[in-house]
C-alpha cells in the first residue's frame, strides 16, 4: 500500500483473518514523543517534512518490532489515527502517540523511529538525547510474567529508556496503592523545566529517583484517561461477537469486512459514539474483534482524539478511554463513560499543563463523585514541563 499523506484505508485482509482468542492483557503501554512544541516550530528540529511524511511501509516495519499490525487509518488535515491489532497510533506533524496492549513490545519502536526521522524528516540530532518531551506510562499489568522481558517490570523498562534518552533529565513515578491497581510514569526531555507553579505547591505521592500522553497544542495541553476493570457482564456482552451474529447481511465482502462494520454498530449501540455529540465535529473508526473485544479511534475537530479499547472476557475484563479534547467538562465525561461500561474498579489519570493558576480540569476532578462508587485514592503531583498529574481510584460500593 502506498496511500497519500492524508488518505484513509482499511486493511481488509488482516481484518477478516485476525483472531484475538489469546489477547487477554488489556492494560496498555503508552509512549508519547514530542520532537518540538508545535507544528509551527517544526523547522527547529526537522530539515524536511514532518512525522506525517513517514512512509507507511516504514511505519509497518516499526510496528512489526512492537508485534502489532495496522487494521485501518482515518485522517484529517492535522493528524493521522491508525487503529491497530493492539490499540492505536496517532501521528501529528510534530509528535507521535503509540498505545499498545497485550504482550506488545512498545519500546522496541524507538530504534526504527529514530532511523526514519533522520532519513525522511531530516532530524537534526543523531539520537534522542535532546528530545523535546517524552512520556511513557502504563497501568499495572494483570499478567506481568507473560510480558517480554523488556516490559516484565518497571526497572527493565527504565533501563531500556535510558539507552535512548538523557538520564539527567529523567523522572520516574509509581502512583497509587501498590497492593491494588496502580500506575507508572516516566518523563524526559529538554523542554523548559523552570516551575511556573505557586511556591507553596506540594508534591504528594511516591516519587522515585531518576533511573539510570499530551494533546494537540503548545499550551493547556491535557490528557484524560479512564482505566477500568471488572466490567459489568451486561456491558461486556455488547462487545462479544457471539451476541451479534449476522448483523450485517448487506456487507460487500470485496470492499467491506465484518469487524469494521460490526465495530461501528457496537459503538453506536453502546452510546460510545455520542459522548462528544454537540461539542465537536467527529470522525469515527471502530473494529469488533473475534471472538470478542472492541477498539475505536475518533478524531474531533481535526486535531483532537478519543480512543477506546475493551477486553470483555470474564476474569480479566478491562477497558480504557483516553482523550486530549478540552471541550467537555471532565466530571461529566467521567460519569458518562463509567455509566456505559459500569466497571467494578477504575482509576482516572488526568495530566494537564499548568499556567500558575488553579486549572479547571484538575480542580473539578479533585472533588468528583460518581454515583455507586467510593473514591479510595486521590494523589496530585507537580511534574516536569509545568504539568500537573491527578490520580483518582474508585471502587464500586
Amino acid at each position: 500500500m502506498a496511500p497519500s499523506i492524508y488518505s484513509e484505508f482499511i486493511n481488509h485482509d488482516l481484518s477478516v483473518s485476525l483472531d484475538s482468542t489469546n489477547a487477554f492483557e488489556g492494560p496498555e503501554k503508552l509512549l508519547e514523543i514530542w520532537f518540538c512544541e508545535t507544528e509551527a516550530s517544526i523547522g527547529s528540529v526537522f530539515r524536511k517534512g514532518t512525522l506525517r511524511d513517514l512512509p507507511l511501509e516504514g511505519i509497518e516495519e516499526m510496528l512489526d518490532l512492537v508485534s502489532c499490525k495496522i487494521l485501518s487509518k482515518i485522517a484529517t488535515k492535522d493528524m493521522d489515527a491508525y487503529l491497530l491489532s493492539e490499540s492505536s497510533l496517532f501521528v501529528f506533524p510534530h509528535k507521535m502517540i503509540l498505545k499498545t496492549c497485550g504482550t506488545t513490545t512498545t519500546l522496541f519502536c524507538l530504534s526504527k523511529l529514530l532511523e526514519m526521522v533522520v532519513e525522511y524528516c531530516g532530524y537534526i540530532h543523531e539520537n534522542f538525547k535532546s528530545i523535546y518531551k517524552v512520556f511513557y506510562s502504563r497501568r499495572s499489568f494483570m499478567f506481568p510474567h507473560k510480558q517480554n522481558e523488556i516490559h516484565r517490570n518497571w526497572n527493565n523498562e527504565l533501563k531500556w529508556l535510558s539507552k535512548y534518552f538523557s538520564a539527567s533529565k529523567a523522572k520516574s513515578y509509581i502512583v497509587g496503592d501498590l497492593s491494588k491497581d496502580h500506575w507508572y510514569l516516566y518523563l524526559n526531555g529538554e523542554a523548559d523545566d523552570s516551575s511556573s507553579l505557586p511556591k507553596d505547591t506540594k508534591e504528594i505521592g511516591y516519587p522515585l529517583s531518576p533511573c539510570i500522553s499530551n494533546g494537540a497544542g503548545a499550551s493547556n495541553d491535557e490528557t484524560f484517561e479512564l482505566l477500568m476493570t471488572e466490567l459489568d457482564p451486561v456491558s461486556s456482552d455488547m462487545f462479544q461477537l457471539s451476541k451479534h451474529q449476522n448483523e450485517c447481511p448487506e456487507m460487500d465482502p470485496v470492499t467491506q469486512d465484518y469487524g469494521h462494520l460490526l465495530g461501528q454498530k457496537m459503538m453506536s449501540r453502546s452510546g460510545l459514539d455520542k459522548i462528544f455529540n454537540g461539542y465537536a465535529h467527529i470522525k469515527h473508526d471502530a473494529y469488533a474483534f473475534t471472538p470478542c473485544g472492541f477498539s475505536s479511534n475518533s478524531i474531533l475537530d481535526n486535531n483532537y482524539y478519543y480512543t477506546l479499547h475493551i477486553t470483555p472476557e470474564s476474569g480479566w475484563s478491562y477497558a480504557s478511554f483516553e482523550t486530549n479534547y478540552p471541550g467537555k467538562a471532565r466530571c461529566d465525561l467521567l460519569k458518562e463513560v463509567v455509566q456505559i461500561l459500569r466497571p467494578g474498579k477504575f482509576c482516572v489519570v488526568y495530566v494537564e499543563e499548568q499556567d500558575g493558576n488553579k486549572n479547571e480540569g484538575v480542580e473539578s476532578l479533585k472533588t468528583a463523585t460518581v454515583p455507586g462508587y467510593k473514591r479510595v485514592d486521590k494523589i496530585f503531583y507537580d511534574l516536569k514541563f509545568h504539568y500537573g498529574l491527578l490520580y483518582l481510584y474508585f471502587e464500586k460500593i
